[in-house]
């Protein structure tokens, strides 16, 4: 993609997904986007397929590992099931594996199977679901998330998410750019202090009619600020799904405020081996070990959490 395909790569996407701005604030806040990492086939020279390669870097297993995303894989209607979309995605991942990613992930509907295809492996991503089991006195729902609070946000997260497999590792150049991002197009974001400092925080919005809370951070004290916050967010009569970050001290904080959790799954992560030998230092496992085993012993039996924040 160059710039001067913007326009016509944007009509490309909404007429895929019946979306636009979603799109536009990618192009215009990501601070990774490049329009090179936009992939197109063209018929003359209107865009009819295209995909895109996003860069992260998250820690596993200890490890900073830089991740390969796939997404704005769409085809015109006319042109479905020519293999447009295969060839896009085959070259997509000689650019990762080119720029030395280790990873790759994506997020595709329950039926994906161009994408089980050429590798990726559907590994769904556990979560909590919040209910309010009975009537109480309301939890406190904190205040909203100014730019001042950025540093002492982005501070917490460090912290919290020091000990768990699969975050993203933040910059302050990501956080403002994320910020612009993450929503859909909007969001929730609420603060918790506690004796005048920040205990918690969480991030909501709504997808799909469902609303979901998209990434939350507590301080190591901050479990009743944080149950607080999330038992806030949950509507009066439906469910609020949170990611799961085995955290007993915050599920008990938010039993005793009346709120009934249960697993559940996002079904949509779809995660790919692009380099075996780094993979399988991290995981300390030999370097002929398969790409099934690497992605058990990473994504899988640590419960990775990849917030929905961050995704692409």
């Amino acid at each position: 993609m160059e710039r001067a395909d913007r326009g016509a790569v944007l009509d490309l996407l909404e007429h895929a997904f019946g979306i636009r701005d979603l799109f536009e604030r990618y192009m215009d806040f990501d601070p990774e986007f490049a329009y090179g990492d936009v992939l197109l086939a063209l018929e003359g020279d209107a865009p009819v397929a295209c995909v895109q390669v996003f860069q992260k870097t998250i820690r596993l297993a200890g490890q900073p590992v830089r991740l390969g995303g796939i997404g704005s894989v769409a085809t015109r209607a006319s042109q479905r099931g020519s293999g447009l979309a295969t060839e896009l995605l085959e070259r997509a991942l000689e650019r990762m594996r080119a720029r030395e990613l280790s990873l790759s992930l994506l997020f595709a509907a329950p039926v994906a199977p161009l994408y089980e295809r050429l590798g990726w492996r559907r590994i769904p991503a556990p979560l909590l679901r919040l209910t309010r089991a009975r009537v109480g006195e309301p939890p406190d729902p904190g205040r909203d998330f100014q730019p001042a609070d950025l540093a002492r946000v982005s501070a917490l997260y460090d912290v919290f998410t020091a000990a768990l497999s699969g975050p993203t590792l933040r910059d302050a150049r990501y956080w403002r750019g994320q910020l612009r991002t993450a929503g859909t197009p909007t969001e929730t974001f609420r603060l918790a202090h506690s004796v005048g400092e920040l205990a918690a925080y969480a991030r909501s919005a709504n997808f799909n009619g469902r609303q979901r809370v998209i990434e939350y951070a507590r301080s190591p004290e901050g479990a009743e600020s944080l149950a607080d916050l999330l038992a806030s967010s949950i509507p009066p009569d439906k469910p609020t799904y949170a990611p799961f970050t085995n955290d007993p001290g915050l599920a008990r904080a938010l039993e005793a405020r009346g709120v009934s959790l249960a697993l559940a799954a996002d079904p949509s992560p779809m995660w790919k081996v692009l380099d075996t030998a780094r993979l399988a230092r991290i995981a300390g496992l030999p370097g002929s070990a398969s790409d099934q085993d690497l992605l058990h012993s990473l994504i899988e039996r640590p419960r990775a959490t990849y917030f929905p924040s961050d995704r692409f």
